[in-house]
């Protein structure tokens, strides 16, 4: 894989409609969709993506089958996160067997999705334990009110890779201008914290090309830097392979400059995520 190869560091994927697999009841508030790896493929294929990391979707709750299926199947293009389950004793334990059996690259807390499970509690540490020891991010989906607590769990697990999704979801409220929280930013005080510009389409109030989220972009720049950023496409909420275009040109809006916009749209989540050189002849 060139430097300048382009890496999409958030996607959902799923089973093709009428499979079978079931949805779980963990996790009732979690959106549905139905995005087969196909459709990622094809999108990826005609933008000019190489790679991509695939988060299980909370909609399977902590049933990693079809994910690992996808990883299985395309281990030059993907790597996975899976979701992790921070009350279960064992899932520690499957934690291990999921990275033994495929490219698992990170675990995801989601109080966004479940605000009442326990993700940051005590009882949760020997998962961030055993995640620190496998060298596995942790991908978190937070509001911003969640920021403060994420705070006190950032500065006590340094020896965690810790990546923030989409920019901790500013705020979208129409009668104000958006901002990118002071909770957020303060993070950056923290080496081993990481920032996605992901899903960004989503959180704008304004069409192509959301001229609202150009100032997030270029404050988390300057608070983080470039080789602490990430970008993802958020797929498939981008609906189409134009929407999906978009979700990445967005970033040309930006004025970013160029060793900034390659470290952000590939350097960043190769390192971070561990992402296998495309073999010769793969795509693209």
């Amino acid at each position: 894989m060139t430097g300048s190869s382009i890496i999409d560091a958030h996607t959902h994927v799923t089973a093709a409609a009428g499979s079978g697999v079931p949805r779980s009841s963990r996790f009732p508030s979690a959106p549905t969709f139905t995005a087969p790896v196909e459709q990622l493929l094809e999108a990826m294929d005609a933008t000019g993506v190489a790679q991509a990391v695939l988060i299980q979707p909370s909609l399977y709750g902590f049933d990693h089958s079809q994910l690992l299926r996808c990883l299985e199947a395309q281990p030059d293009r993907f790597v996975g996160i899976a979701l992790a389950d921070p009350v279960d004793p064992r899932f520690v334990d499957r934690l291990r067997e999921l990275v033994q059996r495929a490219p698992i690259r990170g675990f995801r807390l989601a109080p966004l999705i479940a605000p009442d499970l326990s993700w940051f509690d005590a009882a949760a540490e020997p998962l961030y334990k055993a995640a620190a020891s496998l060298e596995l991010s942790a991908n978190l989906l937070i509001p911003p009110a969640v920021l403060p607590v994420v705070d006190r769990w950032v500065a006590a697990h340094p020896d965690l890779t810790i990546v923030i999704d989409h920019l901790a979801r500013p705020d979208l409220d129409p009668q104000r201008p958006g901002t990118v929280s002071d909770d957020l930013l303060r993070l950056a005080r923290f080496d081993n914290v990481h920032i996605k510009l992901s899903a960004l389409p989503e959180m704008s109030t304004r069409a192509y090309p959301h001229e609202d989220v150009w100032p997030w972009v270029r404050t988390v720049l300057a608070e983080f830097g470039a080789r602490r950023l990430m970008w993802g496409s958020d797929f498939p909420y981008t609906t189409d392979v134009n929407g999906y275009a978009q979700a990445r040109t967005v970033l040309d809006a930006c004025e970013l400059g160029s060793a900034d916009r390659i470290q952000i749209l590939s350097g960043t989540a190769a390192a971070i995520y561990r992402l296998p050189a495309l073999t010769e002849g793969s795509k693209p």
